[in-house]
């Protein structure tokens, strides 16, 4: 096996190679390792050769995924620089990270809505083929819900049922009790019929004092070839993630030397329900190849999402006396019904010595967005004494009420032009109309109501040049557009607007073995939403963030037996013009300087032949708090290992996490607070695989 974020897709000599299609991404499998595709389809909606693309864009393969023993969203992306995810205690408070600003999640090219984005994750990785990563606005060929993702976006591309039927199941075990299990089955029907069914299930105590979770899904996907030139793929999805609520830790009592409170102690109601999130979805796309030179495709979705939340937290996050706070119970049902369809055609057209590869379709899309909150004093806890921990009661009464309704038109055209035999020019434009209806009520007092129509153009406008053999340069620039909901402190809502400049290098095997992207960058962002300082509970629209850096994502393989992960991202993030947030300070969560390093070892030949070893770590510098700056938490270094020994009828995996245990602490989101969490303490598992 390999890890390859730019890699060639490649069968072994010898092999059968068959192509089998996920949206807009072509990946060819052969050998039973497996090698990822040279494509990437989330920056253009074409399969382009990633060293062709004027943007950065990386990409985590299948095999990455397993061989680091992957089992979350957030794991994975520790992977790829310069993105902060977000855990999956927190994804109900939270959006992931991207260049200093927060992103969404595609799945399959497609859009999902969550308010916050982290809400669309699955909490499982058992149906993801691979996770493309695109940096920069995405705007040109993507909207849905209030428009398309600023700073870029993360794309999970499905597995695809194939031609041969195969079973694959899994079992894993560990720390914290631990007890999950996984599925894939591939059943083809017939040559013209395919199906493929994979499922996950999870359940786990934490590393938080009386903290549980349970996580499962399921995935059917059927491929249907209608006729050589036609075929349609119908997916489906239902997952769910179940846990009590973790408000965190008050920073002053995190940081303190001696405060006498347990790092992992849960401070507030043991009892309270879960809180639950639920994600529904079901597509459509079909694929119809009119000649060699013209296809077109036409998908659909229906999405719903729901999460019921139920919190006990500190409030104010200042202490009465000591480490004993003043504690709130909340209730915040939340709910996302979104449709979602697409038309487009490509086409394949020479002008003289020019290639094109032109792009045009419509976008429509209506989604409807309703949560309500009530909140209500609980008593005092104290951090230091778990016994002063209080019963939930009765879920507080719904007192404020959040409703949208926005609706999405759009027309976008591309065209990616080969001129000679080093140029390559991407150009783009979007002409969107968002309409959004919008309407905030607290105790039945309408505070905001809005009905707002937005018209905008994006354009995208980019170059590669190849160099020399292996060694391309480009350069980019594009556009972003999103609207924004009402909330409870936005009375007037202004669209979110970004301007971004990328320029860098792409390797592509200038020797053997060598992949990856260098680039500079910078991204502005106006009318930025974020939390009101004042009021948790509010939000405001700051007046511009800029966010500038240098990122470098490589891997290197010199042979089959040996790879080699290597990222790092320098972000210079910060507000730039403001009326309420303190110009020069920084977003929170995000690191000035992040990287990791990865290395995998397998054994070949001899006795040993089948072992594999791997390890990585991860490092992050200081990452503040709040906005406007107060706090900050120190940066880390976390150690991980891998191995794995394949004995013929099953596969036997170990993994360790933080392996020096290091007791460092995180960021965490909770009602714009000074918080944190405890980085998970050392952990290990096992997991056991086999396939027949």
């Amino acid at each position: 096996m390999c890890w390859a974020l730019t890699q060639p897709a490649l069968a072994q000599e010898g092999s059968e190679a068959k192509e089998s299609w996920a949206r807009d991404v072509v990946v060819v499998t052969g050998a039973p390792e497996g090698i990822s595709a040279p494509t990437a389809a989330t920056t253009t909606r074409t399969p382009t050769p990633i060293e062709k693309i004027p943007q950065s864009v990386q990409v985590l393969t299948r095999t990455l995924i397993e061989e680091q023993e992957l089992q979350t969203v957030s794991d994975a992306l520790t992977n790829i620089s310069g993105v902060v995810p977000t855990k999956t205690s927190e994804i109900v408070l939270q959006s992931p990270i991207i260049r200093g600003f927060n992103t969404d999640y595609m799945i399959d090219g497609l859009p999902a809505y969550g308010l916050p984005s982290g809400v669309v994750d699955p909490g499982s990785l058992v149906n993801v083929e691979r996770l493309e990563v695109a940096k920069g606005p995405t705007s040109t060929l993507y909207g849905g819900g209030r428009g398309a993702p600023l700073s870029g976006l993360i794309n999970f591309v499905s597995k695809t049922p194939e031609a041969k039927q195969h079973t694959a199941v899994s079992l894993r075990t560990g720390s914290f009790n631990t007890l999950g299990a996984t599925a894939d089955l591939i059943l083809p029907a017939s040559d013209t019929v395919l199906f493929r069914v994979t499922g996950a299930y999870e359940q786990a105590d934490s590393f938080i004092d009386v903290i549980s979770s349970e996580r499962y899904s399921v995935y059917p996907t059927a491929l249907l070839h209608i006729s050589d030139a036609t075929r349609l793929t119908l997916r489906g999805q239902y997952s769910r993630i179940e846990q009590l609520e973790y408000a965190g830790l008050p920073s002053s009592i995190a940081l303190a030397n001696n405060s006498g409170v347990d790092r992992f102690t849960f401070a507030g109601a043991e009892d309270a329900p879960p809180t639950t999130i639920e994600n529904r979805l079901v597509t459509a796309q079909l694929n119809h190849a009119f000649s060699d030179t013209l296809s077109g495709e036409i998908a659909a979705r229906h999405y719903e999402s729901r999460f019921d939340e139920f919190s006990s937290f500190p409030f104010p996050a200042v202490p009465v006396a000591g480490t004993t706070y003043g504690f709130f119970t909340a209730s915040l049902p939340s709910d996302v019904d979104q449709d979602f369809a697409s038309a487009s055609l490509q086409a394949k057209l020479q002008t003289g010595d020019i290639s094109h590869l032109m792009l045009g379709g419509v976008d429509v899309d209506q989604t409807d967005y309703t949560a309500s909150l009530g909140f209500a004093p609980l008593g005092f806890v104290d951090y230091a004494d778990p016994s002063t921990n209080l019963p939930f009661g009765s879920a507080a009464a719904l007192t404020d009420v959040q409703t949208d309704a926005m609706a999405t038109m759009a027309v976008y055209v591309q065209d990616q032009m080969s001129i000679g035999e080093h140029l390559d020019i991407t150009a783009g434009l979007r002409w969107t109309k968002l309409d959004i209806e919008s309407s905030y009520v607290s105790g039945g007092i309408p505070f905001v109501d809005t009905d707002k129509t937005h018209y905008r153009v994006t354009p995208r406008l980019g170059a590669t040049y190849q160099v020399m053999d292996g060694v391309s340069a480009f350069a980019g620039y594009s556009e972003g557009f999103q609207g924004v909901v009402a909330a409870f402190g936005v009375t007037d809502p202004k669209p979110e607007t970004s301007q971004a400049y990328e320029a860098g290098i792409k390797l592509f095997e200038p020797f053997p073995g060598l992949t990856g992207t260098i680039s500079l960058y910078q991204i502005t962002r106006q009318n930025v939403r974020t939390a009101d300082p004042v009021n948790p509970f509010a939000s405001v629209q700051s007046g511009e963030q800029r966010a500038r850096g240098f990122e470098t994502d490589l891997i290197y393989e010199p042979s089959s037996a040996l790879s080699f992960l290597a990222s790092y991202a320098y972000t210079d993030a910060e507000v730039t013009k403001d009326n309420t947030l303190p110009v020069g300070d920084r977003p929170t969560r995000v690191p000035e300087h992040s990287g990791r390093v990865a290395v995998r070892y397998r054994l070949e030949t001899g006795m040993l032949a089948g072992l594999e070893i791997g390890g990585g770590a991860t490092v992050v510098s200081d990452r503040e708090l709040t906005l406007p700056n107060a706090t900050s938490v120190d940066g880390s270094v976390l150690l991980d290992a891998q191995g794995s020994y394949d004995f013929g009828p099953a596969t036997l995996s170990l993994s360790v996490v933080n392996l020096t245990d290091e007791d460092s602490f995180e960021p965490y989101q909770y009602l714009a607070a000074s918080i944190v969490t405890p980085t998970q303490p050392r952990s290990a598992f096992v997991t056991l695989r086999t396939g027949f």
